[in-house]
């Protein structure tokens, strides 16, 4: 099963071109998890600016939405936010430096010296340009995956950190519950859908089943409300409606094996786990109506190459014809 790229591709296009061509315009793009991300850049004042916004937004920056801007977007301005968005950073295009233009007057040794400049200027910008494009296309994947890595990193630096919990989709919750040398993850999942819930289950058998041949695989089974663990941390599953659509999913990381290292990818695999299931439920149903389609075609091409024999007329002993067709 592939990854899925946690860089926005449609902001990352966009962001590059906004910033090297200095176009004032506008891009929307929504995402996964009812997210929104909105570009401006204004050439006025030659400014990148990104607003964000998700239906959990609250209650996933009181977790880790500091440790989230300390780590990702301290190098930019937080900006006042925007209505309809609950983030905002800008980014002064002005840092950049200018290219040295060439005199008319100079000889081939100055300006071969002017091209040099001009080159390791052009190479510096570059990179510069391509941090805000990683930063910014990847601000759901920031936001979304701070949660995971202020809890490995305190964990890797001595400290205790706090369990928490957020709703992950409108009829969905991820429970995580650190200890001092790692952390167990609760996933709700839910599908509503016959189809998507049992893909579901079969790529999450898949999942459990592939440990068995993966070095150092986090314990990843199927749980319950009745957890023990669950519940001493959060006694509210108790009162939790069960919902016949839904499954809980539990896998605990350790210190040593998992996390002492290395913690972004991780997090990008953990914050994005749900989209991860829900690509691949998506991609399989589209396999199985090629399948299907493909069988479909082929018994229809078999129909066309029939021959039936012809119709003929059958007769009696006696030579009187019966009516009767072959």
């Amino acid at each position: 099963m592939m990854l899925i790229d946690p860089q926005n591709k449609l902001l990352k296009i966009q962001i590059m071109d906004l910033i090297t061509n200095k176009l004032s315009r506008i891009v929307i793009s929504k995402d996964y998890n009812y997210s929104c991300t909105k570009l401006q850049y204004q050439a006025d004042n030659s400014r990148l600016y990104v607003s964000f916004t998700c239906f959990n937004f609250k209650d996933i920056f009181e977790i880790a939405g500091n440790y989230m801007i300390q780590k990702y977007y301290k190098d930019y301005n937080l900006e006042p936010v925007e209505d309809g968005f609950n983030l905002t950073f800008s980014f002064d295009a002005k840092i950049a430096k200018s290219e040295p233009k060439i005199p008319k007057d100079a000889d081939e040794a100055q300006k071969a010296e002017i091209q040099e400049q001009r080159a390791l200027i052009r190479a510096e910008n570059q990179k510069l340009f391509e941090k805000v494009t990683n930063d910014f296309s990847s601000i759901r994947r920031n936001f979304y995956a701070a949660a995971f890595e202020q809890t490995f990193e305190q964990i890797n630096s001595g400290t205790q950190p706090k369990k928490f919990k957020y709703q992950s989709r409108e009829n969905e919750t991820v429970y995580v519950i650190p200890e001092r040398d790692a952390v167990n993850i609760f996933y709700e999942i839910s599908f509503s859908d016959n189809v998507d819930r049992t893909l579901a289950n079969l790529i999450v058998t898949e999942i459990i089943d592939a440990k068995k041949n993966v070095k150092n695989s986090p314990p990843i089974a199927r749980s319950n409300y009745q957890s023990t663990i669950l519940k001493q941390s959060f006694p509210e599953v108790l009162n939790v409606k069960q919902d016949p659509n839904s499954q809980l999913i539990t896998m605990t990381l350790f210190q040593n094996q998992h996390f002492s290292k290395n913690i972004e990818q991780l997090s990008t695999f953990l914050q994005g786990l749900r989209q991860y299931l829900h690509y691949h439920i998506h991609a399989s149903k589209t396999y199985l109506h090629t399948r299907i389609i493909k069988r479909i075609n082929q018994f229809q091409r078999s129909l066309q190459l029939c021959q039936f024999e012809p119709e003929v007329e059958k007769k009696g002993d006696d030579g009187l014809n019966l009516g009767l067709k072959a």
